[in-house]
Parts: structure tokens; C-alpha cells; sequence
């Protein structure tokens, strides 16, 4: 063996113990660990995936395809714990048993943070399938991949699909696509709702505004002398509280 193979050698080897020192892997070992993945069909994600972000995409798809009033009963807004809003595809809460007494509220809901383990209430448990397959969401055409407009990230590293074989270039490019399209389509959603929120309150409050000032005018000045009555007893009320 030469000097000049023995020093190859050693360079090669000490790049390969420096690689290992900083976390990474040899380069061969890198190029083996490449995101591959093919949906089993377990429903795992949708059986226990909790509130689904909906985007702009999503809206414009339902509303062309004519099934937006599908997904409207579950759609709610959520202002999550880092102050971003999104709007959701809400879970319902399971039955707990007949022991559970039901509310008497007639506005209560189940909070959003309780139903993060529930399934999506568009997904068919029996029959094991998606009732809107063709109208799904963005976030499930993408799942489990993510993009978060720097790299790409793995949701959910249990998920069986994750490297299976038979994933072609095409399908991995589209994916990656996907999940590019998701993150811009969020942001877009995340930009619009907090502004169209208060459009549409403003424009309810002067709505509720304009119809009791209709109702006002309607009145009897008898009516309206006893409805200041109760004003000002509910006001003296408060005073002495």
C-alpha cells in the first residue's frame, strides 16, 4: 500500500468519525434515508387527527364543486395557543356514556382543546372510509408531510405509510408540491380571516342596530315609556350592587 492510499484513507475515515461526532451519518447513509411513503388506508389520521385546517383552496374547491354546505355544520374558528386564527374542521365530541348528564345550554360546545384526539366528522368509522374523498382538504392530500416555508417536515413519524416502498419521483414531486401549496394557501387564510371577521361583525352589529331602531319606531309611546321603566330600575340595580 502507497503513502498516498494510506493518507486517503485516513482523510476518509476522519471525515466519516467527524460526521459522526457532529450527529450526522456517513454520506451513503444519507442518501438511504430519503422520504418515501404509500397510504396503508389505516385511518389512523383520520380516526384520531383532531381540528383540520381549512384554506382558501378548500373553500374555492367546495364552492365550485357545489358541497360547501357539506362541511359547513364543522367548520368553526379557532384562535390557536401562539395567536394564530384558522379556520377548522371541527371534530364532534363522542358520547361518554349514559351516565354523562347533557348540557342544558343550548349554545354549549365541547372546547377544541378536548377534541384533539377525536375523529374527522366527515370519516365514515364503519365503512372505514372518507365521506368527501374527492373534496378533501388540503392538509389531508398532504398528510403527513409538511412545509413550513423552509423545509420539510415529517407530522406524524408513526404513521405506517412512512417508508413504504413503491413511491415514484412523480408522486414524491407532487407531494412535496402539495405541501408547498398548503403552507401558502394557510398563510393566505391566516392573513384574511382576522380581517373578513370583523367585516362581517361590524356589519351584524349595524344590521342588529338598524332592526331595533325599526322595532323602536314601531312602538306605542306607552310601550316605550315602559321599557324605559325597566332601564332605569335595571340601572338602579346595578348602582346599588
Amino acid at each position: 500500500m502507497t503513502d498516498k492510499n494510506e493518507e486517503e484513507q485516513k482523510a476518509e475515515g476522519s471525515e466519516e468519525v467527524k460526521e459522526k461526532e457532529e450527529g450526522k451519518e456517513p454520506t451513503e447513509e444519507k442518501e438511504k434515508a430519503k422520504f418515501t411513503f404509500k397510504c396503508t388506508r389505516c385511518d389512523k389520521c383520520c380516526l384520531a387527527r383532531g381540528p383540520i385546517p381549512i384554506t382558501m383552496w378548500d373553500l374555492e374547491l367546495w364552492a365550485k364543486n357545489g358541497v360547501i354546505a357539506n362541511f359547513l355544520p364543522y367548520l368553526d374558528v379557532y384562535t390557536k395557543p401562539d395567536g394564530l386564527t384558522d379556520l377548522i374542521l371541527k371534530p364532534l365530541a363522542q358520547p361518554k356514556g349514559d351516565s354523562e348528564k347533557p348540557s342544558t345550554d343550548p349554545f354549549a360546545e365541547t372546547p377544541i382543546e378536548e377534541l384533539l384526539e377525536e375523529k374527522c366528522p366527515l370519516y365514515n368509522k364503519e365503512q372505514k372510509k372518507c365521506l368527501v374523498y374527492e373534496n378533501r382538504p388540503l392538509s389531508c392530500r398532504t398528510y403527513p408531510l409538511e412545509y413550513d416555508g423552509k423545509n420539510f417536515s415529517v407530522v406524524d413519524v408513526d404513521c405506517p405509510g412512512i417508508g413504504e416502498e413503491g413511491m415514484t419521483k412523480e408522486e414524491l414531486k407532487e407531494m412535496r408540491e402539495t405541501a408547498k401549496m398548503m403552507n401558502y394557501e394557510l398563510s393566505r387564510m391566516r392573513i384574511a380571516l382576522p380581517v373578513l371577521s370583523q367585516i362581517i361583525s361590524s356589519n351584524f352589529m349595524k344590521q342588529l342596530m338598524k332592526q331595533q331602531m325599526e322595532a323602536m319606531s314601531k312602538m306605542s309611546d306607552e310601550d316605550k315609556a315602559k321599557l324605559d321603566e325597566i332601564f332605569k330600575k335595571d340601572q338602579e340595580n346595578e348602582q346599588q350592587k
